[in-house]
């Protein structure tokens, strides 16, 4: 499933080298450091958020907010500010924060305003997968996924306590049934059993030797 979109309109490289790598573990980013390049893009495809670095960049934040008004599709903003920006200056936006502030501050914060969209959500006694943003949560705690983690934990999930074949697992995650080599199937389960330990939860992927591998209640 396709991450969701966030276009950040950023003019200062260590503002970008900062936030960017965060951004990404999470969401597809778009970059732009001119009005017109932003607003070239959101013509092209609107992002799900607007996010801009308002003490960096070199245009009118009112003047760029006017144009967003004849864009069809409505877009979640959200700006950055810098110290002492008065609230009333600024163009009001479905969220704002304040330099300075650590990416993990601005991630939850974006997790606030950002459209769900139609964000899926497959659950086991209050483990569950949100399968669009690809996040494992557990009571509120979210760990990130890459796309193969999320695949292979969305088959486990789904016949919990029961033992799902390599060869299922190879064929409904890596769309092949070829078994001469299943080490990056291992990898993989390696690093969900780490997201698991990440969140403390009472689960674990159990191996069931020669056969495959099971979600169970540790």
């Amino acid at each position: 499933m396709d991450r969701q979109c966030v276009l950040f309109v950023v003019a200062h490289r260590s503002v970008e080298r900062e936030l960017l790598p965060t951004l990404q573990q999470t969401y597809e980013v778009v970059l732009a450091r001119l009005r017109r390049e932003a607003l070239q893009i959101i013509d092209d495809e609107p992002p799900d958020l607007l996010l801009v670095d308002v003490p960096s960049i070199r245009f009118d934040i009112s003047r760029f907010f006017e144009c967003l008004d004849e864009v069809p599709v409505p877009i979640t903003t959200f700006l950055l500010l810098g110290r002492g920006m008065r609230l009333d200056q600024i163009p009001r936006a479905s969220g704002t924060l304040r330099h300075p502030f650590s990416p993990g501050q601005l991630m939850r914060r974006l997790a606030r305003v950002m459209p769900q969209g139609a964000r899926e959500i497959v659950e086991w006694e209050s483990l569950c997968l949100d399968t669009e943003n690809r996040f494992l949560i557990w009571h509120g705690q979210q760990e990130p996924l890459t796309p193969k983690q999320a695949s292979l934990m969305l088959v486990l999930l789904a016949a919990p306590g029961t033992v799902v074949s390599r060869e299922q697992l190879m064929m409904e995650v890596w769309g092949t049934d070829y078994m001469g080599d299943t080490r990056t199937l291992d990898v993989h389960i390696h690093w969900l059993r780490k997201a698991l330990d990440q969140l403390h939860v009472p689960f674990e992927i159990e191996t069931e030797r020669g056969v495959g591998y099971r979600l169970i209640r540790a």
